[in-house]
């Protein structure tokens, strides 16, 4: 009786097993990175999500003691006395979160976070005192200078979470003042009608 056809058949077997075991083991890993990357995507998410209401809280302070000094007509006034401990506050938490987000992520995103840092603490230098109190321009055009940064950022953000889709960007919109004043003039002209009937 010839052994050849029970070896085959005990190789065909282990054959069997291996491959089994590679495939189960290459699927295992694979689900593994896919979870650690899910993983990480959700924890950088919530880093630079952190890091932008921080920043964003800063910019609110800012804009309020802005107001009552006259920079800002958009934001409801804070005096400076009242607000300075309260951006002092918002920027250490803004430190805190810029220190945890350059530490997940990349180089670029970093370069955006910092840009922004800067920023931000130019609105801060007119809140607190540190630039000219009657320099409205100067602040609009640093309020303009925040948003463009804001946007950079949440670009590369986006990229580096690989959020697809169209992205809208933010701008400083101008006062409540400027746009009634634009509406007012883009209305049509009502010619004040006569003293005569209409009807005949």
């Amino acid at each position: 009786m010839s052994i050849v056809g029970p070896l085959l058949a005990l190789a065909g077997v282990f054959v069997g097993a291996g491959l089994s075991y590679v495939f189960t083991t290459v699927g295992e890993k694979r689900r593994e990175r896919w979870a650690l990357g899910r993983e990480w995507r959700e924890r950088r998410l919530q880093t630079y999500s952190a890091y932008v209401v921080d920043v964003k809280r800063m910019k609110n302070i800012a804009a309020r003691i802005a107001a009552d000094v006259g920079l800002d007509d958009q934001a409801s006034p804070l005096t400076r006395d009242a607000g300075t401990d309260l951006l002092a506050e918002a920027d250490m938490a803004r430190g805190n979160s810029f220190e945890t987000l350059v530490l997940i992520a990349g180089r670029e995103l970093g370069e955006a976070a910092r840009a922004l840092d800067h920023a931000v603490w130019r609105l801060e230098w007119f809140a607190r005192g540190l630039l000219d109190d009657s320099d409205a321009d100067g602040w609009h055009e640093a309020t303009r200078d925040y948003y463009r940064a804001v946007n950079v950022f949440h670009e590369r953000a986006r990229a580096e979470l690989g959020v697809t889709g169209a992205f809208l960007p933010r701008q400083a919109e101008g006062s409540p003042r400027e746009r009634y004043e634009r509406e007012r003039r883009a209305r049509p002209a009502h010619p004040v009608s006569g003293s005569e009937d209409p009807s005949g």
